[in-house]
């Protein structure tokens, strides 16, 4: 492995120029913010160790990979190429985000927006009053701006403009950017000494370490295979926390399927595009290892021995995770708040179940089982680990083909926890308060185009009111209801009887589960919490068949 330093600015331009600097596609996306560049540029500027890279050269190998991007913006899709056999690129295994970094803040744009230097800042410099403070503990400012605002301070320079003056204009470009930015006396010899400290940082050829595996390979025989450049990029990953498991697992994945970004990406975006519940490529994995039976152990190494079964089930799982997504969101089940579903691995038996079908549609005949299956999970707050996950799939397993074992799966609940449910009850009511009432009040808690009608959990009888004599029935689901946001607000602490005074019998009926007007008065509290409780665990007992 051949070892050697180059300066930032020969790095920048072998990826700008040379088009010879690329990402392997085994890398993850670019996650730093603009505060995390504007430190790297700090500690540049201070000349801080700034930490080696790790190259690959793979001039002997057909390769996946991406360019570094010179205008970054947020979700920004990155597309993969292949690198043919022959052609010598480098590939970038460890170091991504600063290069990309340096890149961006030299040659491009983030969020439209270009990096500026404060050129008369730095050890010892008056606070600008121009300038407000960022809390960032930085000595030298750097900052980010669109090019077209009019209200930029003067003293705020380009990055991109001084770092690619020409060596020889070097004198004649610091002395006329510090008169067009009107600064004089003190102001002008810090701005000269700190113009040419960058220039003198990005240039040093001595900076930057970095290490390049095949560098000196001769032949194709003599250099890496793709597996062991993929066990070194992990291993170096893993001795820190730059990387999650997640990306180690998608970055394997990677290497060995082509076109993976590209479908993790499409079905991510596609999925939540509609119904945002926190689908990522986290969740794929998992779930592909799960329809294809492999052990659902959430490990690189299980992905790793596992691998070829995922590809060839992506497009039905696909297939088995939108039609689940459908139906959790259908008008008879009625699931659309995120927060409902909790914890979101309660889709994955849902999900290995309609794998089985052709295109992972839901039996008409299934759809009540499927649907008693899901809350009654989501009650229980039962999938929470991978052990559950697998015992739940194992039931499911033995009645392949065949009609959802409902009694199976509910029977693996009471077994595997100690405090659980499997027939509706007050209880449970008590236990998941949101839920509950998404059964009871379909018809309140429901998406909405305004802030005004969001629902939220209230209190009929004031809790204010109420607490002190009634503790243990002010938070009881009889005394609970979904309210909209606006019309909550406006209740404040009113007594019922108030509030709803202009509701009529038929909407506080249907919608409440208030039979009786009469019921809204303070002295018969207890009757009405214990008549509505009843009330609400008949409609949750109807909803469930259990």
């Amino acid at each position: 492995m051949a070892s050697k330093t180059e300066s930032i600015m020969s790095l920048l331009n072998q990826i700008r120029n040379d088009q010879q600097l690329v990402l392997p596609d085994i890398q993850r996306d670019f996650v730093w913010s603009m505060e995390q560049i504007r430190l790297l540029m700090d500690s540049v500027m201070r000349e801080y160790p700034f930490g080696s890279l790790l190259f690959w050269q793979t001039r002997f190998l057909e390769v996946p990979y991406r360019e570094f991007v010179s205008d970054y913006e947020l979700g920004l899709t990155f597309v993969p190429k292949t690198k043919a056999q022959g052609q010598p690129l480098r590939m970038v295994l460890d170091g991504q985000q600063r290069l990309q970094s340096l890149y961006l803040a030299v040659y491009g744009t983030y969020g439209r927006k270009r990096l500026y230097f404060n050129v008369t800042s730095g050890p010892g410099a008056k606070p600008d009053p121009d300038v407000p403070e960022d809390g960032l503990g930085g000595l030298y400012r750097f900052e980010f701006w669109n090019e077209e605002d009019s209200n930029r301070p003067k003293r705020l320079i380009p990055v991109n403009r001084i770092a690619t003056w020409p060596s020889r204009l070097e004198d004649a470009e610091t002395e006329k950017t510090i008169a067009d930015a009107g600064l004089a006396g003190d102001d002008a010899g810090r701005a000269r000494s700190n113009i040419r400290l960058l220039r003198r940082v990005l240039t040093r050829s001595d900076l930057v370490p970095v290490e390049t595996i095949d560098d000196e390979a001769p032949d194709a025989a003599s250099a890496r295979t793709l597996d062991e450049v993929l066990e070194i990029f992990v291993r170096v990953n893993t001795g820190g926390t730059r990387l999650s498991r997640a990306d180690l697992m998608f970055s394997f994945l990677k290497s060995k399927w082509q076109g993976a970004r590209v479908s993790f990406d499409d079905l991510v975006a596609k999925v939540e595009s509609t119904c945002p519940l926190g689908i990522d490529k986290d969740f794929i994995i998992r779930g592909l290892l799960l329809v294809t039976d492999s052990p659902v152990v959430y490990e690189v190494a299980n992905v790793q021995r596992h691998w070829q079964a995922l590809e060839p089930a992506f497009e039905q799982f696909a297939n088995a995770l939108k039609s689940t997504l459908d139906f959790v969101r259908s008008p008879d089940v009625g699931i659309r708040s995120r927060s409902l579903v909790q914890p979101l691995a309660t889709l994955f038996p849902l999900i290995y179940y309609l794998y089985q079908f052709k295109n992972g549609s839901v039996p008409d005949e299934e759809r009540r089982s499927l649907r008693s299956l899901l809350y009654f999970l989501l009650f229980n707050g039962f999938v929470r680990s991978e052990a559950r996950i697998r015992y739940l799939r194992d039931e499911i397993r033995k009645h392949k083909g065949r009609p959802l074992p409902l009694t199976g799966l509910l029977h693996v609940v009471e077994t595997r926890q100690k405090n659980h449910f499997v027939q509706s009850s007050s209880e449970m009511l008590n236990n998941n308060p949101r839920l509950a009432l998404n059964i009871a009040q379909p018809t309140i808690c429901k998406t909405t185009l305004s802030w005004q009608e969001n629902p939220e959990v209230d209190h009929i009888f004031p809790q204010s009111v109420f607490r002190m004599k009634y503790p243990s029935l002010v938070d009881d689901i009889g005394n609970l209801a979904y309210l909209g946001k606006l019309r909550n607000i406006r209740k404040s602490d009113d007594m019922p009887m108030d509030y709803f005074m202009d509701a009529s019998d038929t909407e506080l009926r249907d919608n409440y589960l208030i039979p009786d007007r009469a019921l809204l008065t303070p002295e018969r509290f207890e009757e009405f919490v214990a008549n509505r409780r009843g009330l609400i665990l008949e409609r949750v007992r109807e909803f469930l068949g259990r």
